[in-house]
This record gives C-alpha cells, structure tokens and sequence, in this order.
C-alpha cells in the first residue's frame, strides 16, 4: 500500500449521551405533526420492506425515533454486532434520503427545538460540517472512560477525562493510569511502606510540621478521580495517624474544592451519594480527632492553575506562606464562607483563599503557626501533573522552570514573591516534571514513559521524516506530554514540529477557567489556520491537534448553555474548514475525542462515549475485522497506521515490546481495511462529505 499523510483532529470533551439522546427522540416524535409522522413511517416502511415485522408498530415507530437522530452511529447501542450495526446504519441513511427536503428541514427544526429545551448541547447547535462528515464516513461509537481508559473497573465508570484519554489515543495497547497504581498498592498494603511518603511524613516527627494539600472529589467513578481519589486520602490519613503516629497539632490540610470534575456546589451541598465534601471531610478527620488540621480551604481555580496565570499561583502561595485568605472558624466558618461565595455566583471552582483558625486561642496567633515554613514537610496528595507543576515549582522555589512555562504562554511572571532557598521537603503523589524532580521533589509512584506510545515509534517508522503538534496553552500537555505518553520531551528531537497557541488572558478578561464563556470558539481560528498551512505544506506524515472548545464551556454548564452551544457552532465552522483543506492537500482524516463532557448539563466529565469518524482522501474505506462496531481509544494508532501505510512495520516493531497487557480486548486493533482500488489505481473521491443524509459506504 501506498504511504498517505494524515490528520488527527482531538475534540475535549465532545461525547455523547444514549439516554439523553432517547428522551429528546421520544419528545421529537411525540409532537411531530401527523401527516409528517405518516410519512416518516412510509419511509421507514418503505427501506424494511421484507421484514415480517414491518407491520409491528412498536418496531415501526422505534426505528422512526431513530431516523431522527442527527448523526446516525449515536443510535447504535454498546457494542452492537457489525452485521446489525451495518443493517441499521443503511436503513438509517435510506430513511432520511427518501423523505423530501422540506420534512427533513422539518425534523431539523424540532431536534434543534427540542433539544435547546432539553438544554442537549450536541443537538441544539449547528453543526452541519460534524454532523455530514460523521454520516458520510465511517463513524464509530468508542470507549473513553473506566477500564477502557486504564482505571478501575468500577461501577459507574470512572469517567474519562484528558490526561488518560490523550494518552489512549497515543497508545497501541490500555495505558494502566498512576491512580489505579496507587489504589493497586493500597489494597497490597505497599502503600503503606512506600519509602518517599513515609521518610516523608516521618519527618514533622522532629522538623516542623507535615503539610498537606488533596483535591476533594473522587469518592466514586461519577464524581471526578481526574486529579484525586477519595481513597488515596482515607489511606494517607491512616499512614500520617495510625501508623506514624503524628499528634494531629502536627499537620495541617489544604482543602481543595473541586465544582469542575463534581457538581459546582457539592463542597458543601449533597447530590445523591456523591458531595457535601467538607462534611465527610470533616467526619474523616474526625476519626484521628484531626479537625483542626484543617488549615486553608480554596478553589481549584486559585490552587491548581495549569495555563500559568500568575495572581493565581500567586494568590495559592501566599495562603500557604503568609496565610493570607479569608478567616474563617473552624469547619462551620469554612461551610458558611463557602456557601456566601456560592450566593456571589461562584462555584466550588473559584471560591477565593481562606484560613481556618480553630478554638479559642490568639487567631492571629493561629493564623501566623499555620504557615509552610521552613524545615516543613509538604505531600501534594493529587496524581494528575500538569495542574500541580505551578504549585510545586512554586514551594520549591523553582523560578527557572516558572519562567520558563509561562514565558511559553506569552505570559512571563515576574515572580518577586517565589522565595529562594525555602527548606522544605516536598512529596508529590506522583512524578509531575523530570525538572521539578531534578530539583529535589520526592516521587511516590514515579511515572515511567510508556513504551507502546505510536509517537516514540515515528522515527522508525518513518526515517527522516516529521509530524506536527498544534493546540492552545489551556491544553498543552495535551498535544504534548500526554499524548507522547507521559513524555515532556519529543521522543525523536527531530520529528517533531510543536506550537501552542496561547490562550486568551487578561487582554480579554479572562482570568480563571470560568471566564472562557466570554471567548466560547477560544483560539480554534488560530489552530485551523496553523494546521492548514502544516497541510498545505505537506511535510509532516501526521499532524495532530486539539481543540478545548467543548470541554471548557462543558465545564461551565449549566449556567453557561448558550455559550456552550456557542462553542460547539466555532467547533464546527474549524471542522468545515479543516476537511476543506484536508481534502485538497490529500489527508485522510480521524475525528474523534478525548472523553465526554459537553452533552450532560453538568459541569463535570461523564462516562459517556464518544465518536471516532475516518474520512479517507481519495480511496475507499470499510471496517475492519470487528465483532463490534464499537472502537476504544487506543484503536486510533492502529488505524493510523493503515492510513499512513505502515500496519505490517508498526505490528513488528510493537511485538518487540514486553510490557503488553495479557488480554487481548485491551489491545489495539485497526478500524479500518482499505478497499484496494481496481487495477491498482486510487479512486477520486469528493471531498470529506457534509450531507447528513449520506451513508457510510461500505
């Protein structure tokens, strides 16, 4: 086979929801106008025909139900067989072509109507370019959270989100996640001995006090486990209290509030068996008669700054070094600060520093002890890296690696307030920089590159030859360390092409992670014109990137709807003009995501599928050798590899690889076979498709 060029375009947070999807479906149906429902059924009747069971009603009207969804795979159910997702996909296809264009026009309209009633992002926007594209080729519905996604298996899944779901699409085979690790090592009983946690924690017992800082969310697969797990806590509280035995006037917490990964109130406000944080927390501590521990309370937005906005990092270091913050009393001062903030419109995300003083003492007093201080101990309890590289550079007083990641966002620190030469020991969870490592952070569970990654491949598949990362600072690990497979560094120097676009900052008010909705299509402009001109010069075999329009306006729902379905529209307009130029460049394109978020009106990941579409440039495509029509993310390289010509090398050079899981269902297969064109010749295919009302062509 010849060798092609290809495009990976990655959506954050594009999923969507079956159940949701069924509802909106049934309400379409019930209030369709009869004569266009009468048609609509002669349609269906008339693409069955044959079926002995054409005549039963329920199969008639729950087929029709299904003509009315927008992007025809999304109808498919789990792992549904390829002979019956096949059927169904033509039928689908058949039905909407033979309806006239003025009922299609009118089905349109009540799914759009509907949908912006049932506040269903991925419905209610405009998106003609995804929609056609995802009919017109082959689209499949694929995993992205839970075990799929290298977590537990538990149940409801963990939910997906953008560290692991980059990693799975740079990955041949389950990439095993630092969190499942860490929870592994509990159950064993090695967390407990673990060397850099335990030397640690051991220290406050003749050196100043243990500090500590925890995310709280994470108790169950619904409510986060992206950054934190409730259980890494429990057994951390065990280990600091039970087995080293600290007096809890040795330790102090830094409570991180979440309202991103969990509902934007569930600090304090309960929501079924997930929320009402500070509570368990407090019942938590309880246990160890540690209440008091609790020293400073703070949005994830102030305490775990990714894009470098420095009055946020800033602010995060001066609770923590000067206990500069709010005072609050106690757990019921942090509760009622909390729910003030709330009533200023704040979620859990940016609620501003506080202290916490507790009893009756000197509260200044108090609040002056309860700072880091030198000959401290402090262990960051989160695992994810690129939201604690800020904070730990920071206590560390690594100005040469702040300056340097914020100078890449076009946002240099000035960095006066980073102290030299404070001595503390700092442990983090897990290895979050080689150079913050280099500079004397502890690792508990150091984080290996992994080996099965298709970009540590490149050069050997291709010598000599480069491909291209493009996305915005919000998201730059993304097109990075993530999807290099837990590398900060190409790698092969010299085949990679990297630029991050910076994302909008103070120049457009944008402050924190919650400003996005003022800016919803973000930087993709500035990506479809760099990814356009990497196509139209043609020297990269692939060009990957990533547009964060989905998942940061999802994580704003539901107070942000219209800006989200704002966000998803910019998204489509960049997909328009991306396989424009695709097709005239002569890239085969793969659409598809890294977890789900936008289609739940919630500010939260979801577990939700996603989609994975191949769009071919000037050949044709069908499945391959599946049993289901259901992909997993890390079936992308794979098929990669049949697009660019290279499935008989890539299958060598990955059987040379020891650390390959044992089960066959998590390794990667290819989606796709291509069609070999008669008499050897390529076939001239239209460019990338935007009918809705197109098939897949087998």
């Amino acid at each position: 086979m010849s060798q092609g060029r290809a495009l990976l375009v990655v959506f954050d947070g594009l999923g969507f929801s079956r159940s949701r999807s069924a509802k909106i479906a049934d309400k379409i149906y019930d209030t369709l106008p009869h004569d266009l429902r009468r048609r609509l059924h002669a349609a269906v009747s008339e693409q069955i025909a044959g079926d002995r069971q054409a005549l039963d009603s329920h199969r008639l009207s729950t087929i029709a139900k299904l003509a009315l969804y927008p992007v025809h795979a999304e109808a498919l159910a789990t792992d549904t067989p390829v002979e019956d997702a096949g059927s169904l996909l033509d039928q689908l296809a058949a039905i909407r072509a033979h309806l006239p264009p003025e009922d299609r026009s009118a089905i349109d309209r009540s799914v759009k109507q509907t949908a912006l009633a049932q506040r269903y992002v991925p419905w209610a926007a405009d998106s003609p370019a995804l929609d056609g594209a995802r009919n017109a080729n082959l689209s499949f519905p694929t995993h992205a959270s839970g075990k799929w996604a290298g977590f537990e298996d538990l149940k409801p899944a963990v939910m997906g989100n953008s560290d692991t779901g980059h990693q799975q699409i740079g990955n041949l085979w389950v990439a095993p996640q630092t969190a499942l690790e860490i929870s592994e090592s509990i159950v064993s009983g090695a967390f407990f001995e673990n060397r850099s946690l335990v030397d640690t924690v051991a220290q406050a017992r003749t050196s100043g006090y243990l500090n500590f800082c925890f995310l709280l969310s994470g108790i169950g697969g619904s409510d986060g486990r992206v950054h934190s797990s409730w259980s890494h806590l429990e057994a951390f509280l065990e280990l600091v209290f039970a087995r080293v035995g600290l007096s809890p006037d040795q330790v102090r917490m830094e409570a991180i509030l979440d309202g991103r990964d969990s509902p934007g109130d569930s600090a304090i406000t309960k929501h079924g068996v997930i929320g009402d944080y500070l509570g368990r927390l407090q019942e938590l501590l309880g246990r160890y008669g540690a209440e008091e521990s609790l020293a400073w309370v703070v949005g994830r937005g102030i305490a775990m700054d990714r894009d470098y906005r420095e009055a946020n990092c800033k602010a995060d270091y001066l609770l923590l070094r000067k206990g500069l913050g709010e005072q609050v009393h106690g757990f019921r001062g942090a509760r009622e600060a909390v729910s003030a903030a709330h009533a200023r419109g704040m979620t859990d995300h940016d609620v501003p520093p506080m202290v916490v003083v507790h009893g009756d003492g000197d509260a200044e007093g108090d609040i002056q002890a309860r700072t880091v201080q030198a000959g401290d101990a402090f262990v960051n309890l989160n695992f994810r890296a690129d939201r604690q590289r800020a904070k730990t550079a920071s206590l560390i007083g690594h100005r040469e690696f702040l300056q340097k990641e914020s100078s890449l966002r076009g946002r240099p620190w000035t960095g006066e307030w980073v102290e030299d030469g404070l001595d503390i020991r700092y442990c983090g969870l897990a290895d979050y920089h080689p150079d913050l490592s280099a500079a004397g952070m502890d690792v508990a569970f150091a984080t290996s590159p992994q080996t099965g990654n298709f970009l540590a491949f490149f050069n050997d598949l291709f010598p000599g030859q480069g491909y291209s990362l493009i996305g915005e600072s919000t998201k730059s690990a993304h097109v990075g360390y993530f999807i290099r497979g837990r590398r900060e560094e190409p790698p092969d120097e010299g085949s990679e092409w990297r630029t991050i676009v910076p994302s909008a900052g103070e120049e457009s008010d944008i402050r924190s992670d919650t400003d996005f909705f003022k800016t919803p299509a973000m930087k993709a402009e500035e990506i479809v014109d760099l990814v356009s001109e990497r196509m139209r010069d043609g020297r990269d075999r692939l060009i990957a990137c990533n547009f964060s329009n989905c998942d940061m306006l999802g994580h704003l729902l539901p107070a942000r709807f219209s800006e989200a379905v704002a966000a998803y529209e910019a998204l489509d307009k960049a997909v328009g003009r991306l396989l424009l130029a695709a097709s005239e460049a002569g890239y085969d394109v793969i659409l598809t995501s890294d977890h789900g978020n936008v289609e739940e009106d919630t500010p939260a990941h979801s577990a939700n599928d996603i989609l994975t579409t191949i769009i071919p440039a000037g050949r044709d495509i069908e499945q391959g050798q599946l049993d289901t029509y259901q992909a997993r993310l890390f079936d992308i390289p794979w098929t990669l590899a049949i697009l660019l010509g290279v499935e008989d090398l890539l299958s060598a050079l990955a059987a040379r690889i020891d650390d390959r899981p044992v089960a066959a269902e998590m390794i990667g297969r290819p989606l796709i076979r291509v069609i070999p064109a008669p008499n050897g010749e390529a076939k001239t295919l239209q460019p990338a498709g935007t009918d809705p009302n197109v098939g897949p062509g087998k």
